[in-house]
């Protein structure tokens, strides 16, 4: 059965969905945002995680 959970990439701190046991899914599956190989103990399936907005950082609050 399929299940999907979400946490960064341990590397690059981007938010990904992780997908596991779904068609086309490795054991080591690259992070699509750095490209390094994420070890699992399941076959997953990365994706980036658009949905939650991302944090602003205090430059980009206080430019307004």
């Amino acid at each position: 059965m399929a299940s999907a959970w979400f946490g960064p990439c341990p590397h690059c701190k981007t938010p990904l969905s992780y997908l596991e046991g779904v068609t086309g899914s490795r054991v080591n599956p690259l992070c699509p945002s750095c490209r390094v190989v994420i070890t699992t103990s399941r076959a997953t399936f990365l994706m980036p995680d658009h949905s939650r907005p991302s944090p602003r950082t205090k430059s980009e609050t206080t430019a307004r």
